[in-house]
């Protein structure tokens, strides 16, 4: 019984020893970012080049991969899935943090059920007109949609997006009132105020400067806090008289709660590093991008802003998911 005891006292001192040893070696294997939105845009670009520079710094393969559908809970959902170990990182979005405010139904908690690791970009957007709409500027548009209250109509990605809660908190500000006109997706809701079927949109930057350099669409003002350098000349809501309008979606890296701590700390470390390469430099001020960074309190602490901010424009307007 003696000889029995040694020899288990042995192998668990083996198997605590083998732990340590795979928590220090982290990673040791392939990791996964899932993004919540499809390829090709603003949030898969910025997702892989996080993922190229870990896989050169963490010296192992870091893949990307896309799970789009029902305002991110797709791609949550399969992170949520995964074991705790740093091995599944969700890359998140304003609608991961809001979902709950909006009603969206989920088999987790966002607050409970996720770890914050790191802000990557924050998202603004700018505030554009069909070039038929005659408003040069936002003191026009809003005297323009107090003349025909509910006449102008603004397009969205969907209900509950970024976009649409962008207008919303837009309307709430000026007094002004419009006809929320939802899309699926950017895409076509830029293709609906291309072709005046809506008027008004807080689009995306990449989707809307060509059509603002070619005339077909008109920049009034944007939802950051700094100018841009794409549109040195185009001013903050704020600056166009919309006393403290801040409005930006936001892209950030979270995984499962109960993830180590030392785990957290090397992909914070890492991934902050990864802000401040050249490709992603270059990707933020090409985009009009705010850059994120920090240490995982400053993300809750974005967070928390976040919710204080979309909670009190969704319950003004009565928003609910579909």
């Amino acid at each position: 019984m003696k000889r029995l005891f040694s020899a288990l006292a042995v192998a668990g001192a083996v198997w605590l020893a083998h732990g340590a040893g795979q928590a220090q070696s982290y990673p040791s294997r392939q990791i996964s970012i899932v993004v919540t939105f499809p390829p090709g845009g603003n949030a898969d670009t910025v997702a892989r080049l996080v993922a190229n520079h870990l896989s050169q710094s963490l010296k192992q393969t870091v893949i990307v991969e896309n799970k789009p559908g029902a305002a991110t809970v797709v791609g949550t959902n399969a992170v949520m899935q995964a074991p705790a170990d740093g091995y599944t990182l969700l890359q998140a979005g304003t609608n991961t943090n809001i979902n709950p405010i909006l009603g969206t139904k989920t088999s987790y908690d966002a607050e409970r059920d996720l770890t914050p690791v790191v802000l990557l970009v924050t998202v603004p957007a700018i505030l554009v007109v069909n070039a038929s709409v005659p408003a040069n500027n936002v003191a026009e548009l809003v005297a323009l949609a107090k003349s025909k209250p509910g006449e102008l109509n603004y397009g969205s990605a969907g209900n509950g997006t970024f976009a649409h809660l962008a207008m919303e908190q837009f309307a709430q500000a000026t007094g002004t009132r419009f006809t929320h006109v939802p899309f699926k997706g950017l895409g076509p809701s830029m293709i609906g105020l291309l072709r005046n079927d809506v008027q008004v949109m807080a689009s995306d930057i990449p989707g809307s400067l060509p059509h603002i350099r070619d005339g077909k669409l008109r920049a009034l003002a944007h939802t950051g806090t700094t100018r841009m350098p794409q549109l040195p000349d185009l001013p903050t809501l704020a600056e166009a008289g919309v006393k403290d309008y801040e409005a930006a979606g936001f892209l950030g890296i979270m995984v499962r709660t109960g993830t180590p701590a030392d785990v957290i700390a090397t992909l914070n470390r890492e991934i902050n590093a990864a802000l401040k390469s050249p490709q992603m430099s270059k990707h933020i001020a090409a985009n009009g991008l705010g850059v994120g960074g920090g240490a995982p309190a400053d993300f809750t602490a974005h967070l928390q802003r976040d919710r204080a901010i979309w909670t009190k424009v969704i319950g003004a307007a009565g928003i609910k998911a579909n």
